[in-house]
């Protein structure tokens, strides 16, 4: 597979001084290892969040930096990972027609992340953490931070509709946290944000091919709204927010849930990311340490 990313940032990273910046980490399945390489280069450049706001996959990601893990040590749990080992296969969904609610469970997930988290309460957290969910009954986006357990609504917020079933959180069923908001840039600017880094995870790309299957269908669909409801964000916050984003672009179509390509996608975002930070220049540079 090959891969290249191309950079962005809008507007331009200046004059951010001592303003509270913000970590957002979307949506995009297996394609959030991106995010990792992309963290990686951040703390290589001295960039250092005071907040970190993840929806899906990228709640996950969000879960080991806010917890204080090492780049290194993240890469290595991604580089390890294998889905087959974090989900369990549904039954009832089989049984029953698919009138189950999910084909896929999470419990296999639930016990790796207790094993392998560095916290799994929100006080134990070393960074502030926000955890985006979608209430599946009002369709409104719903956050979760400061005390409580952690792994629920972070099981919550990475759980699509269709595949896995929602959790239940204060009595009320929630699901995937992109589907409401994949990127938080009104909850961090209430959070009192001034800058926000972010690398696009999850927005569809030209697909070089017709999808194939209910699966891969849903996944493409799944990508096609995130992108329309990020550019719509984007478009709303543009000149409010200071943004630094990176933006891949993947000549192979990436489905959500192939994790085979952990790898080069961790070394495509770190590249392109460590390439846009030393491209700012060198007070813009310090101002975002």
């Amino acid at each position: 597979m090959t891969m290249h990313a191309g950079l962005a940032t809008e507007p331009p990273l200046a004059g951010i001084g001592p303003g509270r910046k913000a970590l957002l980490l979307c949506g995009g399945g297996s394609r959030g290892a991106m995010e990792v390489g992309f963290y990686q280069a951040l703390t290589e450049c001295g960039v250092r969040a005071d907040m970190v706001l993840g929806s899906s996959i990228g709640a996950l990601n969000g879960a080991y930096i806010a917890g204080g893990i090492a780049a290194p040590r993240l890469i290595e749990l991604w580089r390890e990972f294998r889905l087959r080992q974090a989900v369990s296969l549904n039954w009832d969904w089989l049984r029953h027609g698919g009138r189950s609610a999910g084909l896929l469970g999470l419990d296999p997930l639930r016990a790796m992340l207790r094993r392998t988290l560095p916290a799994t309460r929100f006080e134990q957290l070393a960074i502030p953490l926000t955890i985006v969910t979608t209430d599946l009954q009002s369709g409104s986006a719903c956050y979760w931070s400061g005390q409580g357990d952690l792994i629920e609504p972070l099981i919550a917020s990475m759980s699509l509709p269709g595949i896995f079933p929602p959790v239940e959180l204060g009595g009320r069923p929630h699901v995937d946290g992109g589907l409401a908001n994949d990127v938080p840039f009104a909850k961090a600017e209430a959070l009192g944000a001034r800058a926000v880094y972010l690398i696009e995870c999850a927005c569809a790309q030209r697909c070089p091919r017709p999808p194939r299957g209910w699966a891969d269908i849903l996944m493409r669909s799944f990508s096609i709204a995130l992108a329309g409801k990020y550019a719509a964000e984007r478009e709303h916050f543009h000149g409010r927010l200071e943004v630094f984003v990176v933006r891949p672009q993947l000549t192979d179509e990436i489905d959500l849930l192939d994790f085979r390509h952990s790898v080069e996608l961790i070394e495509v975002a770190y590249r392109q990311t460590r390439r846009a930070l030393e491209q700012l220049p060198l007070t813009d540079r310090s101002a975002s340490s």
